[in-house]
């Protein structure tokens, strides 16, 4: 068994669009992905599975394929993908954890004379029949939602057997037989995919900007941290001469006067989105002029799952492997897609 972090996304977007059409008009997720699937094996080199120009200067790497699996029966797919990952001709740095700030001297690990592309696996198990897809992170992999956006686009763009090129190989548009028609030169390619049930939480809360009054925070704290121990010692400053000592964490909830501007209100939701299991924030919201309260659990599905599969060390899990037992515990991961888009409590009277 290891420890995942899963991560849903919904699928807003995947094939070839026509200018203001929402529907694709040429290709979906399931057949994007068995493209990719027939590009990448076509018995190029890995080091040729790249679809996009990296850009270090801005620090995006490359990415590349490592396998694909796909459950015939229930349409499900399991994408491995390569993130590079900085480097100084095949060596990575560290620094000492116990040294004090100011030191120079760097740790190095390399690969010696052997090529190679330093970087991590991320793992994404697609589900086309409710288009989403997840992000599964383990502590030898990382969640690389970036790098597979701009990879699908990559390859959407061009790799794809449905590009339409010129004389010069240039890609001109898209047809589903790579011949121009009528239609080619309009058409463009596009994946996009945001955090589960992101998008109908910020229309509520932009819709309602105007009406938003307090902000509110709820969170753990545990007596043993210092930082904790300060705020748990101000709520009874003034009525307790001596704090009572807590043995066991403390969830308290604050609330502050706050009018946020739009860029404000979309910074707090991105963030809320990415916050872990390791942080000690438990739920924030709003609170408007009428009472009512919009919390913004469930702005994002993620959790953290035991999936019952092992790994060799210094070995990437086999597509075939993970897609099998994500399949075993499908109905239980799939649950919290159920849940509301978001909370609304009842104003407090």
């Amino acid at each position: 068994m290891l420890e995942a972090k899963v991560k849903f996304f919904d699928i807003k977007k995947c094939g070839y669009f026509l200018r203001g059409n929402s529907q694709p008009t040429l290709s979906s997720m399931d057949d994007t992905l068995m493209q990719l699937n027939a590009w990448a094996k076509d018995g190029r080199e890995f080091v040729n599975t790249t679809c996009y120009e990296a850009d270090p200067d801005n620090d995006l790497r490359n990415t590349y394929f490592c396998d694909l699996q796909t459950n015939d029966l229930n349409g499900d797919s399991l994408l491995i993908l390569w993130n590079e990952v900085a480097n100084d001709n095949g060596i990575v740095y560290g620094m000492s954890p116990m040294e004090r700030p100011g030191q120079t001297d760097m740790l190095t690990t390399g690969f010696g004379s052997t090529p190679a592309i330093p970087g991590f696996p991320s793992y994404f198990w697609f589900i086309p029949s409710q288009n989403v897809f997840a992000t599964v992170r383990f502590t030898h992999s990382m969640q690389g939602k970036s790098n597979l956006d701009h990879y699908l686009n990559g390859f959407l763009a061009n790799k794809s057997s449905y590009r339409v090129e010129n004389n010069e190989g240039t890609v001109i548009g898209y047809s589903a037989d790579g011949q121009p028609n009528n239609n080619s030169s309009r058409l463009h390619s596009k994946f996009y995919a945001v955090g589960r049930k992101q998008e109908e939480l910020e229309a509520e809360l932009l819709t309602n900007l105007h009406k938003i009054r307090r902000i509110i925070r709820r969170e753990t704290l545990s007596y043993t941290v210092e930082d904790d121990r300060r705020t748990l010692e101000r709520v009874f400053s003034g009525l307790l001469g001596n704090t009572p000592t807590f043995q066991q964490a403390r969830s308290i909830t604050h609330e502050l006067q706050f009018e946020p501007n739009e860029q404000q209100l979309r910074q707090i939701l991105s963030n809320f989105s990415e916050l872990n299991t390791n942080s000690s924030i438990r739920n924030a919201g709003f609170i408007y002029n009428d009472g009512k309260r919009i919390m913004l659990n469930g702005a994002s599905v993620s959790f953290s799952a035991e999936i019952n599969v092992n790994r060799e060390e210094n070995q990437i899990i086999s597509p075939r492997r993970l897609l099998q037992a994500l399949t075993q515990q499908r109905s239980d991961l799939l649950r919290p897609l159920e849940q509301s888009v978001f909370e609304v409590e009842e104003a407090v009277s």
